[in-house]
């Protein structure tokens, strides 16, 4: 889709600019040191999106809409933002940044997370709800728990316990595809709202945290508390898709 081909290089020429002016603010090594990972998670993102276009209907039509739709587009901003958030990470382990710099991932974080409510009422009030809608949505939140927690525990925001979190979606993930290729039933998971209530409790804590002007002191006891009913949750619904609880022998995949 033309659409999502300007949507990409839009993104890369962003980035490129942003490194620019990186450049002429500080070091040029930081700025060196922040564009090969920017633009490899964009990419990555970009690419999702391309691999899952033929996503782009209804849940219940095969009838593709014509364009991305303005939600998908904002969940496409917010993975550049998780991108820009993502190139702090090589420069934060070698050097310790200027507290002014770490500014620019909070903002850039903070914007992807308060994104996660936004693309999903422009797709709502635009009649263009899609499961590309729904997937991007799923990748981007994980995307972003594994990046921002990375950075803030990097700089001393929140103790390394949280990357259970951050992991705890992709080793769920891989659990499913497990059980498929060695031909074991994966059933159907219970809805529920707790679940999304969880994760964008996730999502605020890890924003707040990356903010200079917030103690570690006090986000690290925050992200230990948050954190078990996140895990507690992923726990349940292991029980239920691999049929220990909840689950009807008929319902299996």
């Amino acid at each position: 889709m033309r659409q999502l081909r300007y949507f990409g290089v839009l993104g890369c020429v962003l980035i490129a600019l942003s490194a620019f002016s990186l450049a002429l603010l500080l070091p040029t090594d930081l700025a060196l040191m922040w564009l090969p990972l920017t633009l490899l998670v964009w990419l990555y993102v970009w690419r999702h999106c391309q691999q899952r276009l033929h996503l782009n209907h209804p849940a219940d039509s095969d009838l593709m809409y014509a364009s991305l739709g303005h939600g998908n587009c904002v969940t496409l901003l917010r993975g550049l933002l998780i991108a820009v958030t993502a190139g702090f990470l090589l420069p934060a382990m070698l050097l310790p940044l200027p507290t002014a710099l770490l500014y620019v991932p909070a903002v850039a974080y903070t914007a992807a997370a308060l994104g996660d409510a936004l693309d999903g009422v422009l797709a709502r009030r635009q009649q263009q709800v899609s499961r590309l809608g729904a997937e991007l949505d799923t990748t981007l939140d994980a995307l972003g728990l594994l990046v921002a927690p990375l950075l803030a525990v990097i700089t001393g925001k929140l103790h390394v316990s949280y990357l259970l979190v951050s992991i705890a979606y992709y080793l769920f993930v891989w659990g499913l595809r497990w059980r498929r290729l060695h031909n074991k039933a994966v059933y159907p998971l219970p809805p529920s709202q707790l679940r999304r209530q969880l994760a964008g409790w996730q999502m605020g804590l890890v924003a707040t945290a990356l903010w200079p002007p917030i103690p570690g002191s006090v986000t690290q006891v925050l992200g230990v508390l948050f954190m078990i009913p996140l895990l507690t949750g992923f726990w349940r619904d292991w029980l239920a898709v691999s049929g220990r609880r909840g689950t009807s022998p008929g319902k299996a995949s």
